[in-house]
């Protein structure tokens, strides 16, 4: 371990940063408009990790799911916002 902080895991935080977000309601209304795209900016970069999409490996296709399901839930609340 050298101590340095990496681009992977910059970009590691911030999927388990959006996922947290996602998960929790009180914190996904309370978010800022740019937190909301950092966090849907990272979810999107994760899921280009896995370019052919769903996987027949059981862990990568929970990993696309869970990385979906955390987008789609961003995004409401990005279009809830638009109409407010």
């Amino acid at each position: 371990m050298s101590g340095f902080t990496t681009s992977t895991d910059i970009a590691t935080e911030g999927v388990a940063h959006a996922m947290q977000l996602a998960g929790d309601e009180l914190r996904l209304s309370a978010a800022s408009s740019d937190e909301l795209n950092a966090a849907a900016a990272s979810l999107a970069s994760a899921l280009a990790r896995f370019p052919d999409g769903a996987s027949r490996d059981a862990r990568k296709s929970d990993a696309i799911a869970r990385l979906e399901r955390a987008g789609k839930a961003i995004g409401a609340e990005q279009r809830r916002r638009a109409f407010v």
